[in-house]
């Protein structure tokens, strides 16, 4: 483990006390102390509505339990011990049967953090992540000691703020937050993944060593948040503390180079990617692409784009942005069927790149259309794709159609309520609907 970096000077060390309501600057964070005063019961906050975490189930009751095992293994097994019974446990959840996995696990007679892990992650991969939040509180009001990698499994479930921060107030009470660099980035990429960037960067710094996995997450956060500087500064301190950069590590300073006043540092990483021959690794040839359309290199983007080998969604994501973002609707459009015809199926961010091209130039017709195939492949419920579908239709003066979909995605992050808000605060008549809006959020 390489030796804990000093922090640039910008920043700070310790937490606010509670998450900031509209985010800031991470150059400053605030100098509250971090949540380690949280009270040490297991027991979450009780609440009846969706701001908090789900109250844990209770464990069924003799009354409800099975009159035998669930398992001719079992039957089968003279004294069938907690070993067995996770390993058919795993068996079950790896065939994705979650209603006899939960019914073998109720009947356990003792579990370990084993158990409640594999039951975890079976939910999170059925897409069912309240009962994984859920089941993690079960687990320590149950006395059962979590791992690094409970964490690590419940930290990728949450989607808002206040479940991620009182998952890190029980990580901290159990020494993982800052001593378990696994941990550490789960806390990385949940607060990123929340809105939360500042508390990301806190966390990193407050890690006792860094890994690869953590510089690539805090660069991923400085980008995204738009401090380029910072990105260009941890990748040079990467070299310093004895690691090497890898594809997640250029790409992502690749990217930061897109809007960089000085176009010179994406140029010095473009020749050390051609000499080293890294563009045939996709991800990295995907975020040159983005870097020459930006820097009206579109003929050179094209160029590389069909010299490749073989395509896959980034690389394709790349180059229709590129299109769409130089004008060219027809041929990013074209370039967007050409892969559905090919089989590879286009992320959320290809499809909100090409929804907001659409709405820049007007073009209604297509964008309903692209509309039309993500209702057809079930993905209207993605956060990324709604959001562009909501910026698309209210710029398109469409607030009705923005509404509707608004209302049906499930999980509302502060980019969707912020676009839907301030589209709404631009429209006639739409003020008091907006601040109910507001008072929601």
């Amino acid at each position: 483990m390489a030796a804990r970096a000093a922090p640039p000077p910008c920043l700070h060390h310790p937490f606010p006390p509670s998450p900031p309501s509209q985010r800031s600057s991470l150059a400053a964070p605030p100098s509250a102390p971090p949540p380690r005063s949280t009270p040490t019961s297991s027991n979450p906050p009780a609440s009846s509505g969706p701001s908090s975490l789900p109250t844990a189930s209770q464990p069924p009751t003799a009354a409800s339990a099975l009159p035998r095992p669930l398992s001719p293994v079992l039957r089968q097994a003279p004294e069938p011990n907690i070993f067995s019974r996770n390993i058919l446990l795993g068996a079950m959840l790896k065939s994705r049967d979650l209603l006899s996995a939960r019914r073998l696990f109720d009947e356990m007679p003792d579990r370990d953090a084993v158990a409640y892990n594999s039951m975890m992650s079976g939910y999170i991969d059925g897409g069912r992540n309240n009962e994984a939040l859920s089941l993690v509180w079960t687990m320590l009001e149950a006395g059962v000691r979590p791992s690094g990698f409970t964490f690590s499994i419940i930290l990728s479930a949450v989607r808002v703020a206040r479940h991620g921060v009182q998952v890190h107030a029980a990580a901290v009470r159990h020494c993982f937050a800052h001593q378990n660099s696994v941990v550490g980035n789960a806390l990385i990429n949940m607060y990123r993944r929340v809105g939360l960037l500042e508390y990301a960067v806190q966390v990193f710094w407050s890690m006792n060593g860094h890994d690869i996995v953590s510089w690539n997450s805090v660069m991923s956060v400085y980008r995204d948040d738009g401090q380029r500087r910072q990105v260009f500064e941890c990748f040079r301190m990467i070299r310093s503390h004895g690691l090497f950069f890898d594809e997640c590590s250029l790409s992502t300073v690749l990217s930061a180079c897109i809007d960089a006043e000085d176009s010179s540092k994406g140029d010095q990483l473009l020749t050390h990617c051609v000499k080293m021959g890294l563009l045939r690794n996709s991800l990295i040839c995907s975020a040159v692409i983005g870097l020459l359309c930006a820097s009206d290199r579109l003929a050179d983007a094209v160029y590389l784009f069909k010299g490749m080998a073989t395509w896959d969604s980034e690389t394709c994501n790349a180059m229709i942005s590129g299109y769409a973002r130089s004008g060219l609707m027809e041929q990013a459009l074209g370039l967007f069927t050409m892969a559905l015809q090919n089989g590879i199926l286009p992320t959320g961010f290809t499809f909100a790149s090409v929804l907001r091209w659409s709405s820049c130039f007007g073009l209604v017709e297509q964008g309903t259309q692209i509309h039309a195939l993500i209702f057809k492949l079930g993905l209207e419920d993605d956060l990324i794709i709604a959001t562009a579908l909501v910026d698309m239709y209210c710029k398109l003066a469409s607030l009705k159609h923005a509404k509707k979909i608004f209302s049906r995605v499930s999980f509302k992050d502060l980019v969707l309520w912020n676009t839907m808000i301030t589209w709404s605060f631009t429209a006639m008549g739409e003020v008091i609907e907006d601040f109910q809006g507001f008072r929601q959020m």
